[in-house]
C-alpha cells in the first residue's frame, strides 16, 4: 500500500490567478476602487481632455 500524503493536494502557484483573487476579494474592494479612481484621474488630467475643465485664459 502506498504511503498517504500528509497535507492534502498541493496546487501550483499561478501569479495571474493570485492577482485576480486579490482584486476581487471584498476586503480589498475599497483599495482597488481608490487606486482605479486615482489612475483614471491622472490619465484624464494628462490627456488633452483636461482643457475642457480648465478656465479659459
Amino acid at each position: 500500500m502506498a504511503p498517504k500524503r500528509i497535507g492534502g493536494s498541493r496546487r501550483s502557484y499561478n501569479p495571474i490567478t493570485g492577482l485576480y483573487d486579490a482584486f476581487v476579494t471584498s476586503e480589498n474592494a475599497s483599495i482597488v476602487r481608490s487606486v482605479t479612481a486615482f489612475g483614471v484621474a491622472v490619465t484624464f488630467l494628462a490627456s488633452g481632455f483636461a482643457g475642457a475643465i480648465l478656465c479659459p485664459e
